[in-house]
């Protein structure tokens, strides 16, 4: 009888198991952070699957930068885009160059896809696309020396890694889903900072700062109409500048449903200028700024 009770014992426990590890397979297949509705683009079921690997295990996080699954959200940036921006660079904030092999270090975490390119030598092309924002801010708006800086959709923390390294900024908040801000304080506690950094979500922020700046590479442009909304009544109406990459709003964007339009969005932000984005990725992509150099 006791023997009979062991092995029941045992089968129960092994049928549990089973049950857990399939039950865990099926949420990485489809692991969503916001209700139907109320999610952005990136949150689709599988990148936060790739997300939350890379943030629980150490081997998912030393290549997280190269699962296709991440990729169709981030780090997708080609070659080709790569010489693009490092030519921009070159031609319009060249003391920057100087600065490359610190900019590199952005890659030494997450198995970035590394090519080897003229005058700096093995670089990913998203690093230079973050250093190409950063020639942007210098160009656009002159000042350096920030009290407060928000980043709205900040993937894994590159874009502070790259301009903590040229702009003086006191605290930096970066905005994100909640297993997005783990990884992405897994990713900044393994460099050392300048600046001091925050990380929230939107529902965690009562809207009573001002901010300097606010930087928004697409993941502003990509959310649905009614978060738009609360981004800017809590954020950015309260920066007096912005720079917000977009690929919706116009009505050749790439992303149309559930967004608001350009001349909404003139109605609810500060009064803005248009920049043309570079590289161009999207004929209907554009950049929104206030608060430059005029």
């Amino acid at each position: 009888m006791l023997r009979k009770l062991i092995m029941a014992i045992n089968t129960l426990k092994q049928n549990a198991q089973s049950s857990k590890i399939t039950l865990g397979n099926d949420e990485n297949i489809n692991d969503f952070v916001g209700a139907i509705g109320n999610r952005s683009l990136s949150d689709n079921g599988t990148y936060i699957s790739a997300v939350k690997e890379a943030v629980s295990s150490y081997r998912a996080f030393s290549s997280f930068k190269r699962d296709p699954r991440y990729q169709a959200i981030l780090e997708h940036a080609s070659r080709e885009q790569g010489e693009e921006c490092l030519a921009i660079v070159k031609s319009e904030s060249p003391l920057l160059l100087k600065k490359m092999h610190q900019f590199k270090e952005n890659d030494l975490v997450g198995g970035s896809t590394l090519y080897e390119f003229d005058d700096v030598g093995a670089i990913s092309p998203s690093t230079l696309r973050y250093v190409k924002v950063v020639a942007d801010l210098e160009n656009i708006f002159g000042e350096k020396n920030l009290e407060r800086v928000a980043e709205i959709g900040v993937g894994y923390g590159g874009q502070l890694v790259v301009v903590d390294k040229v702009f003086k900024i006191h605290q930096y908040d970066l905005f994100d889903l909640p297993p997005v801000l783990e990884l992405t304080s897994k990713y900044l506690e393994s460099h050392t900072l300048n600046t001091a950094y925050s990380i929230r979500t939107l529902n965690q922020h009562k809207g009573d700062i001002e901010y300097d700046l606010v930087v928004s590479n697409y993941a502003f442009s990509e959310l649905p109409s009614m978060l738009q909304r609360k981004y800017i009544t809590k954020v950015l109406s309260k920066a007096k500048r912005g720079y917000l990459t977009m690929n919706s709003g116009k009505s050749n964007s790439a992303f149309q449903r559930d967004k608001l339009s350009l001349e909404e969005l003139g109605a609810l932000l500060p009064e803005f200028s248009i920049v043309q984005e570079r590289p161009v990725t999207h004929p209907g992509n554009y950049i929104i700024v206030w608060g430059h150099k005029s």
